[in-house]
């Protein structure tokens, strides 16, 4: 269900899928790691996009992240991921 990715940071199963089709639309990507970070930042061009990525109903916001009360959007698949950043 995940992987482990940058710092040992355990990365969501459905975040390789969701790379994939942000980039095969133009988008640039970039993998995040820090404590309260999100997950990808997109630039599309013209805006950058932070995405928080969770899978499936079950993932939760860290205890930092709820905290901090995130200004980004959480996905859970990779339609939700298109919808927010390619609008």
């Amino acid at each position: 269900m995940f992987r482990k990715g940058g710092a040992g940071k355990r990365r969501d199963a459905v975040e390789p899928a969701i790379i994939a089709a942000l980039r095969a639309q133009g988008i640039q990507v970039w993998q995040v790691s820090g404590r309260g970070l999100p997950d990808l930042l997109c630039w599309t061009g013209a805006r950058w996009v932070p995405l928080e990525v969770k899978t499936g109903v079950k993932g939760r916001l860290s205890a930092v992240q709820a905290q901090q009360q995130a200004p980004w959007e959480i996905v859970r698949s990779v339609e939700e991921a298109l919808h927010v950043v390619v609008r």
